[in-house]
């Protein structure tokens, strides 16, 4: 064993952590096409030399920043069978409202930078979002009308997290949102209190 080791090892992911933080900052202000590694490493007090280290590139560290919400995205979409009762579409779209709202700086690039979108960072949302959408729907095929509940719900909760005010309560922010988006989908938003 080396001694020693443990401690570098936690301060390496600090400095990753503390990379994907700042890099999220600043691709929230500017997009991520237009945020540069130079940029990055500058706001940091580092080379790029010294970011390269970290993350080879940037799609990498897209990679790193958007983990958190694929992971959160997949630990909801996997624990649950569809059903078409409205207690667990609910359940899926308050456990959406609340991951949206804890990433939301990430959903507002991801929802305003298409080549974010187009990114290899993000293949495998595609298969999680379909799934959340199928629970969503709670149907195993969904027809038209469920399709277009499911578009409006989730619409509803992007557009009322993305856009929410500076200075709003979140709470109010996230309850409201998800009654609006039970609303779109067709089942009864959870009791006030």
């Amino acid at each position: 064993m080396v001694i020693g080791a443990v401690p570098q090892r936690d301060a390496g992911e600090a400095t990753r952590a503390r990379i994907v933080e700042v890099a999220l900052e600043l691709i929230a202000d500017r997009g991520f096409s237009a945020t540069t590694t130079r940029e990055i490493a500058e706001r940091l007090g580092f080379t790029k030399a010294a970011l390269y280290y970290h993350f080879r590139t940037k799609d990498d560290l897209l990679a790193a920043i958007v983990a958190p919400a694929m992971t959160g995205l997949a630990a909801l979409v996997d624990e649950v069978r569809p059903r078409a009762e409205p207690a667990a579409r609910r359940s899926v779209l308050a456990g959406y409202v609340a991951l949206v709202a804890e990433h939301a700086d990430l959903v507002r690039v991801l929802a305003a930078d298409p080549a974010v979108r187009h990114s290899p960072a993000l293949a495998g949302a595609m298969p999680l979002y379909e799934r959340l959408a199928q629970l969503l729907a709670g149907v195993e095929v969904p027809g038209t009308p469920e399709r277009v509940r499911v578009r409006a719900a989730l619409g509803a909760v992007h557009a009322a997290l993305e856009h929410a005010e500076p200075g709003e309560d979140p709470v109010v922010v996230r309850s409201t949102t998800l009654a609006a988006a039970c609303g779109a989908l067709g089942v009864p938003a959870p009791r006030a209190g």
